[in-house]
């Protein structure tokens, strides 16, 4: 069974057999934005993502073997929306369903990535650089192990999760699909001026590390 939740808050259980897209090889669930998913490894469906100034924050049990990854657009307001665009909602509705299949936060671990400056805006504080900066906080303040991560930079970013919490990775460098995320990049910067941002958080969930300036060709995916 994934759990997946969806854009409008609902939470869906699915059967592992529908997920025929294969990746590398492997069975696998597209998370889009504003959406999350969780699963077993025993269900040999791994996920992915496209993130561009958006962050994917990625946890695994290592005792349960369930893994999770989410997607979100914006860090968090100062309204109590709950809306998995959100990182805050949605990492913590990520977690909820960890925890009911039996997880415990001792045993979990977590990485992230994303976070570019796709748009390249001379600006003091872009979208990616507060959505990365949400993530290391919350992780922090929640006391989650961050065993690596790879954000900033300024081109795209799929992300492959697989089992045992194997993550792999390829930059866009194909100009079609980098100004497909920048379309998308221009409606957030819109959309980040009407949701002030609460920069620290300091409440009551951590990370993963390579270098996010490398720039191999699309095609090629790296394991980290």
């Amino acid at each position: 069974m994934i759990v997946i939740g969806h854009k409008d808050g609902s939470i869906e259980k699915a059967s592992a057999v529908r997920f025929t897209q294969k990746t590398k090889g492997l069975n696998t669930h597209t998370v889009i934005g504003g959406e999350f998913a969780v699963g077993s490894d025993l269900e040999h469906v791994a996920f992915k993502t496209l993130l561009g100034s958006c962050v994917a924050i990625m946890f695994y049990d290592k005792v349960k073997h369930i893994k999770g990854m989410n997607h979100f657009l914006l860090p968090t307001t100062n309204n109590n929306n709950d809306d998995m665009k959100y990182g805050l909602y949605s990492v913590e509705a990520m977690l909820n369903e960890m925890y009911k299949l039996g997880c415990n936060k001792s045993d979990i671990v977590a990485k992230i990535s994303g976070g570019a400056d796709i748009m390249r805006l001379n600006i003091g504080s872009s979208i990616g650089q507060r959505n990365v900066e949400f993530a290391k906080d919350f992780c922090k303040a929640e006391g989650f192990k961050l065993v690596s991560e790879h954000t900033r930079g300024e081109h795209g970013r799929l992300i492959l999760l697989a089992n045992d919490f194997e993550t792999f990775i390829k930059v866009t460098q194909k100009t079609e699909t980098d100004n497909k995320i920048l379309n998308e990049e221009k409606d957030l910067q819109k959309e980040i001026t009407k949701a002030p941002v609460i920069k620290e958080y300091v409440g009551g969930v951590d990370l993963f590390g390579v270098d996010d300036k490398k720039s191999e060709p699309e095609m090629e995916i790296e394991l980290f």
